[in-house]
């Protein structure tokens, strides 16, 4: 269906024009007013940017934000998928890194669009810059191929069956890059895509139920959310949840099965510059602790710190060959990528048992998922230290049902005696910090336990926390 992403719409369009391609809330979409729009467009964007140039999406969840990403694969050039959610310190601050050249914040006029459709790309070239969180505070640009991505589906359709028939529902942002993977593998593939301007979860279950969704991508706690919100429901149509984001809680297994009686699960484990690394496959029993096993043409490498491969059984840096892996930093970077000889490593540690199953052993960093966004400690307690009275943070992540870690801040200060105020803190970090990586839980410490080198002592900071708190 293609080589490049966005080049099998106009074959589709041909196959079936009426058939609804794509659907956004109330509002539908069909093949061949989606292949029209896309055309325009890329011609829009080839009079205005030259090929390989980068262009900024910097919208909410709408249809034209599907359209736009299309239409710069189609002509050639780089989307820039910005999350609506950054401070505008942060998007600054990309903006001058990336230098865009065009920035749309909406839908573009495509009245009188002349000119011939740019020539097809290379499946090699860029067409994609996705974002994650990096330890500076500002994030990561991660930067994708068409190739990356055409492998990327073959992977999804030959681990799960996607194709055709399926309608495939991505009811979160897509400036996360699980959720528009989603959608646009679904349009490619020819089925029908299901997205939300903005996800809630009564809303989600009743366009579940109207479209039919037989395939949805979630975060786990976006799936918690939908079964704390279906107590009364059932989802029968829902052949298929496809978890990724962070790891759900098995105790929940019985309101999701009670939701989604059809539904088998798969999660899939891997990162933004490796995409799929291990699949734990729904028609597979899966040993407690292990992720799953290597993906479809994925090959899994466990190494020591010299880069020599270990047996099996011991623990040491995950290495992961495959054709899906990324091409590079747009801006920011990481000390723990590792590349070489077609592997690549983020600095994640695991071991691999006799049957190829694989187990986490942790960050080489701090970094923690919490539902499930990156959150780099670091980033927060800088945030933190910058307001008046704090002198020292520590963040942590302690267990929650919800989200998979809740994040907690230890705090040395200037304090009233009743402590921190909490919703104060909570708003002077809205300046700097989307919701997600706002603590929510502090802790005042007048005296810090520290390392022989005065350094903060994060291990005893945190058993400090987990008792206090509770956890």
């Amino acid at each position: 269906m293609g080589t490049t992403i966005g080049a099998a719409l106009s074959a589709l369009a041909a196959r079936a024009p009426a058939r609804v391609a794509l659907v956004c809330d109330g509002d539908q979409c069909t093949r061949a007013a989606l292949a029209a729009r896309v055309d325009s467009l890329a011609r829009w964007l080839a009079a205005r940017t030259g090929p390989g140039e980068g262009v900024a999406l910097a919208m909410g969840n709408d249809p034209a934000l599907v359209e736009l990403f299309l239409a710069c694969a189609v002509s050639g050039r780089q989307a820039f998928v910005y999350d609506p959610g950054w401070p505008p310190a942060t998007r600054a601050v990309l903006e001058a890194a990336l230098a865009p050249a065009l920035t749309l914040d909406a839908a573009p006029s495509l009245d009188g669009i002349p000119g011939p459709l740019p020539a097809p790309p290379n499946p090699d070239t860029p067409f994609y810059v996705g974002f994650t969180s990096g330890s500076t505070g500002v994030p990561k640009g991660y930067r994708r191929s068409h190739r990356s991505w055409i492998d990327s589906f073959t992977v999804s359709e030959a681990e799960f069956g996607l194709g055709p028939d399926d309608v495939v529902m991505a009811p979160g942002g897509l400036a996360a890059s699980l959720h528009l993977y989603g959608v646009v593998h679904a349009l490619h593939s020819g089925a029908r895509a299901v997205m939300m301007r903005a996800f809630h979860p009564r809303r989600a279950l009743r366009l579940i139920a109207r479209e039919g969704v037989s395939v949805l991508y979630l975060t786990p706690t976006q799936l918690q959310m939908l079964v704390e919100a279906g107590a009364d429901a059932t989802c029968p149509s829902v052949r298929l949840l496809l978890i990724s984001g962070a790891k759900w809680r098995p105790e929940t297994r019985a309101g999701v099965q009670r939701l989604f009686p059809n539904a088998a699960i798969g999660e899939f484990y891997g990162a933004s510059e490796l995409s799929f690394v291990t699949i734990a496959h729904p028609d597979e029993t899966v040993p407690p602790g292990s992720v799953g096993r290597a993906a479809h043409g994925v090959t899994l490498s466990i190494r020591d710190a010299q880069g020599q491969e270990l047996p099996v059984g011991e623990a040491g840096a995950i290495w992961v060959g495959s054709t899906m892996l990324f091409d590079g930093y747009a801006c920011g970077g990481s000390e723990d990528l590792g590349r070489t000889e077609g592997f690549m490593s983020v600095g994640d540690h695991g071991r691999l048992d006799a049957a190829g199953f694989l187990y986490l052993h942790g960050r080489e960093k701090r970094m923690l998922v919490t539902a499930g966004l990156n959150v780099y400690p670091e980033e927060v307690e800088a945030v933190l230290t910058r307001l008046p009275g704090i002198e020292e943070a520590a963040v942590f992540g302690l267990p929650d049902d919800l989200r998979g870690v809740e994040l907690v801040a230890v705090l040395r200060g200037t304090f009233a005696a009743a402590g921190p105020d909490a919703p104060a803190l909570r708003a002077a970090c809205r300046a700097f910090l989307p919701a997600a990586k706002i603590p929510r839980r502090f802790l005042a410490l007048a005296d810090w336990p520290r390392t022989s080198g005065g350094k903060a002592d994060l291990r005893a900071l945190e058993a400090m926390a987990r008792e206090r708190l509770g956890r």
